[in-house]
């Protein structure tokens, strides 16, 4: 615990015990009837004519003469709860954020109701605000890890709001995490879509234009301009219809994936995805992706698309699985047993010429001179077994 609390100093000066004038001040007011401050006010002129002065110096910009008043006349023994908390706004005016958050931290305790939560939400205000420039001071030295270090232990002490969120994604981007920076500015976009919304789009723009750029790809239907989430997506699914007419699978397949993983949710980008794969052939990667995300599509269109390409896959599906199979066995040496399963899978697939043309390389590689006829003669056999295991089994 002694450890952490010397790590925390280092970072948040108020967790240090409070000044000597801080606890001299405290304490003159600990004497005094912290639930009657209202009415002790109201019938002390002198103490109202000070705060009134104290006031208005702060508010014209003079905030070292009014923080002397303050003090002068705590020294003098005026007390009341109301002096402190216009000192602490002095201190807080004047940078010394820590000085001002251990008043407020103890008048957050007084027995006035209204100043004691008046007193929290300053004490929390002047928190996050210290911390902030904490972050903004070592982003802009180029030391994220610690920006994020102190966002990191100011979360964990129950400090944050949207102006702490929206640095901790711009860390992340610094530290090239997009795609934590992107779920906070979506987030933050929900409660204040005017603000973060921009911020968002430009990050999502961003990462998918350099994904497609890894690919040797450039983008033409989605960019910064682009002023909705909606009108983002739509761009990028012209852009995925793009590459599949120009035969870019794996282009097309990268994008999606980094949408998808960026947070779009959009049924047809799943649908894009699983084309690709068909288009080079990964007919049960394509299955598995739309059996995975069927179940969470509530668009009928794009439901009935997804049900009508599992439908149609099926026969494909069942044909990789049997050259799978066959490469397994054949990378294990057991050529017998892959050629066995080639002429099974065409025995009940006659047609299938992948079957065919895959028995057949299996032949040449085991020295067969005339692939085509023993692939003939070895379907006719095992037909013939078949035949006869059938006629066996009805008598």
């Amino acid at each position: 615990m002694a450890a952490r609390r010397d790590w925390l100093l280092g970072r948040f000066p108020w967790a240090r015990s409070r000044s000597s004038v801080d606890c001299a001040a405290a304490e003159c007011n600990e004497s005094s009837d912290c639930a009657s401050e209202s009415s002790l006010t109201e019938r002390d002129p002198h103490l109202m004519d000070v705060l009134r002065e104290v006031i208005a110096l702060r508010q014209a910009g003079d905030v070292q003469a009014s923080l002397a008043l303050v003090d002068r006349s705590l020294a003098e023994g005026m007390s009341s709860n109301y002096l402190l908390d216009n000192r602490a706004r002095a201190l807080a005016q004047l940078n010394r954020e820590n000085e001002a958050i251990q008043i407020w931290e103890f008048l957050s305790e007084c027995g006035d109701l209204e100043l004691q939560e008046k007193s929290k939400r300053l004490v929390f205000q002047q928190k996050c605000r210290y911390v902030l420039n904490r972050v903004v001071y070592f982003s802009r030295l180029g030391d994220a890890h610690e920006a994020l270090t102190i966002l990191d232990l100011a979360q964990a002490e129950g400090i944050e709001n949207d102006m702490l969120l929206d640095n901790r994604a711009r860390i992340f981007v610094q530290l090239n995490r997009h795609i934590e920076a992107i779920s906070i500015w979506k987030k933050l976009s929900q409660s204040n879509p005017k603000k973060y919304n921009a911020i968002l789009i430009n990050q999502l723009v961003g990462a998918l234009q350099l994904i497609c750029r890894s690919q040797g790809w450039n983008v033409q239907y989605f960019n910064r301009d682009l002023e909705t989430l909606d009108a983002l997506e739509k761009g990028v699914l012209k852009e995925c219809e793009l590459l599949r007419k120009r035969g870019y699978a794996q282009p097309l397949i990268q994008l999606v994936d980094k949408a998808l993983e960026s947070g779009f949710e959009s049924p047809w980008l799943v649908i894009a995805k699983a084309n690709a794969l068909i288009e080079l052939e990964k007919f049960v990667d394509a299955q598995n992706l739309l059996n995975h995300f069927k179940d969470s599509v509530h668009e009928q269109h794009a439901l009935a698309a997804m049900e009508q390409m599992l439908d149609a896959l099926s026969g494909d599906v069942e044909v990789e699985l049997v050259l799978r199979a066959a490469v397994r066995l054949k990378a294990k040496g057991d050529l017998d047993a892959a050629q066995d399963l080639l002429v099974k899978a065409l025995l009940q697939n006659h047609s299938c010429v992948v079957y065919e043309e895959t028995l057949q390389q299996l032949l040449v590689e085991r020295g067969e001179k005339n692939p085509a006829l023993q692939a003939f003669e070895l379907f006719l056999g095992e037909a013939e077994k078949m035949q006869t295991a059938a006629l066996i089994s009805g008598q």
